[in-house]
């Protein structure tokens, strides 16, 4: 028997080998799944991790035999990390440096060996990965570059081990052992993985000429940026850890979980068949996960989405079953609540053309084919035009006009709002020269929606203020921004920053669709808002037989004049709306009583025909 001898380096490969705190651990469920894998690639009944120690071999992990180690001297892993390619023996037997091994002619009887070296990001060899079998076979040239792919995929699970215990050493460096921070859960920890390690997982399932089923979700806790902004980033982490934690105590045990971003989790369950079980499994976490939690004496919740996509021989790439989960998310994600969805051919479709859209209007906007079109504020009492408020159309390039309702999802998914918002602005001011030709002497309000993603951007910010301060309105004219109560979570002193900037530059500022959303009152009264649009729901059920909403409306101007704020009601359609609302003090009023939104010149004939003085009542 030939024994494998000692590497010249071999004192400061054992050093790195000892750095990850791995020899002699507990099981670990991600290992687990690594030696499953290797003898599902190879077809053996053995797949190992071992890890050549001073004087034997550990196992990490050894599926398929009843082991844990063996002497170093015997070992056909001591050959292995020798060597930078894979050690492969078809018949050990006929191999003469092991036909008198011991593991040869006793127990195990080891025929075929294949072992493929764990070389560290510091090139040591450190073990190997082996698919051991009692009868002599080959392995095709596929199944070595999966199992050498695996080889890396076990190293990174050892380095994120290492790396988890570095941080914990670096964030306690006094702690005695018994006053360390208690490790995670031991499921948690069997379950969580990286998103490399996970991706490397699933290329490998589809790689098999046998593909398994398997089904792969996409989380979402689609209210955590919200908390965070509102209560503080330790509530919002807090409420995290215990939603994952709720989330893998609804996992199977061979499933794997990893953090895509601060907000999403990929989940990977390999034996799920069918599509029933796929949606049971999401069912269950959208369930749970919503369910309130006890955080610094606060119930706090955040919705859930989930997509799911489920494997069964349909998925040649990891990148096509991610973006078809991520499709499904997106479905889910667009529901208020908590939802699920499982991928079909309707979404892919629907998903398909949804990018095609957003091509287009990305071109679109480059090409400066947004159109704004106006639609007048006119004096509740007088019924006098003293505004317009300017509202978005795309020209697309065949000629049709789409409303915002066609494109503005579009927009947002591509991050196109905010240039969206500025091109507006720009349009609707130069807009406002001609109008103000009608009237020169006439004050008018041009007024336009800001939305969340322009006022998150610093960037965008600036070019707002530099078209502010470049593009002045004509003489007598004042412009308005409208922002929604949601784009309003922002940290305080953040969007009080912003919105003073505003401010100081002459900008009116009103929260649109007010009665909606979940303003905080003190932030009215705070930031300098001059007006409140109210929500045209509210208007359109005035005197409704069920549920009128006259007493919220009385509430809501009462509201207003308390804190001195310009009130105008949206979506004013009959002259009996227009007089009640007169009567309970609401000042301006929006809507198809006076006039639908219209292109520029539509709006230049309507001024100078109907609207150049105030109509008698």
């Amino acid at each position: 028997m030939l024994q494998a001898p000692i590497p010249p380096n071999d004192a400061a490969r054992l050093q790195e080998l000892r750095s990850y705190g791995v020899l002699d651990s507990p099981e670990e469920q991600a290992f687990d799944d690594i030696g499953a894998l290797v003898r599902d690639i190879a077809g053996t009944p053995i797949g190992i991790i071992s890890l050549v120690d001073e004087n034997r071999q550990w196992f990490k992990t050894c599926i398929g035999l009843d082991a844990k180690e063996t002497p170093r001297n015997i070992s056909f892993c001591g050959h292995t990390i020798l060597q930078r390619t894979p050690l492969i023996i078809n018949d050990a037997l006929d191999d003469p440096r092991f036909c008198d091994n011991p593991l040869v002619i006793q127990e195990p009887h080891i025929r075929f060996y294949a072992g493929f070296p764990l070389i560290s990001s510091n090139g040591l060899a450190l073990g190997s990965l082996c698919a051991v079998d009692q009868q002599p076979r080959q392995l095709q040239g596929s199944q070595i570059e999966a199992l050498e792919r695996l080889a890396r995929l076990a190293v990174r699970q050892m380095e994120l081990k290492r790396q988890g215990r570095l941080l914990a050493q670096a964030a306690h460096p006094a702690s005695t052992e018994a006053e360390a921070p208690a490790p995670p859960p031991a499921r948690l920890h069997q379950l969580l993985t990286s998103k490399d390690q996970l991706i490397s997982m699933v290329e490998l399932m589809l790689s098999q000429s046998s593909q398994a089923c398997f089904g792969l979700m996409r989380l979402e806790f689609k209210e955590l940026r919200r908390i965070a902004n509102a209560l503080g980033e330790s509530s919002a982490s807090a409420l995290r850890q215990e939603q994952l934690e709720r989330l893998v105590a609804l996992l199977p045990d061979n499933a794997s979980c990893c953090e895509l971003n601060e907000q999403e989790w990929l989940v990977l369950t390999p034996f799920t068949a069918t599509e029933e079980q796929l949606c049971s499994q999401a069912a269950a976490i959208t369930e749970q996960l919503q369910q309130p939690i006890g955080v610094a004496q606060q119930l706090l919740s955040s919705q859930v989405a989930v997509g799911a996509a489920l494997v069964q021989g349909n998925y040649s790439s990891a990148g096509d079953l991610l973006s078809d989960a991520a499709i499904a998310l997106r479905n889910a994600a667009r529901r208020p609540g908590s939802h699920y969805s499982c991928i079909d051919l309707a979404s892919r479709i629907q998903a398909q053309q949804d990018l095609q859209l957003e091509s287009e209007l990305r071109a679109g906007l480059s090409q400066g084919q947004l159109e704004p079109h106006f639609q007048p504020l006119f004096d509740l009492k007088t019924r006098a035009v003293v505004g317009v408020e300017a509202l978005a159309r795309w020209r697309r390039s065949d000629g049709e006009l789409l409303m915002p309702s066609l494109f503005l999802e579009a927009a947002e998914r591509a991050e196109l709002l905010g240039e969206l918002d500025l091109q507006m602005i720009r349009q609707a001011i130069g807009a406002s020269h001609v109008m103000a030709r009608v009237q020169p002497h006439q004050p008018m309000l041009l007024s336009l929606n800001l939305s969340g993603a322009l006022l998150e951007s610093p960037a965008l910010l600036q070019n707002l203020f530099a078209l502010i301060d470049g593009e002045p309105l004509p003489q007598h004219w004042q412009l308005q921004l409208e922002m929604l109560e949601v784009n309003l979570q922002q940290p305080e002193a953040e969007i009080a920053r912003t919105l003073q900037q505003l401010h100081q530059r002459g900008v009116l500022l009103a929260i649109d669709d007010f009665g909606t959303g979940y303003s905080s009152l003190s932030r009215l009264n705070r930031f300098p808002f001059h007006s409140l649009k109210v929500d045209m729901s509210f208007v359109k059920l005035l005197d409704a037989p069920e549920q009128p909403s006259n007493r919220i409306l009385e509430v809501i101007q009462a509201m207003a004049e308390a804190l001195d704020l310009h009130t105008t009601a949206e979506g004013v359609e009959t002259e009996a709306q227009r007089q009640w609302l007169q009567r309970q003090g609401f000042h301006w009023g929006q809507g198809y009583l006076l006039a639908k939104p219209m292109p520029l010149q539509d709006i230049l004939n309507l001024l100078l025909t109907h609207l150049a003085e105030a109509v008698p009542l």
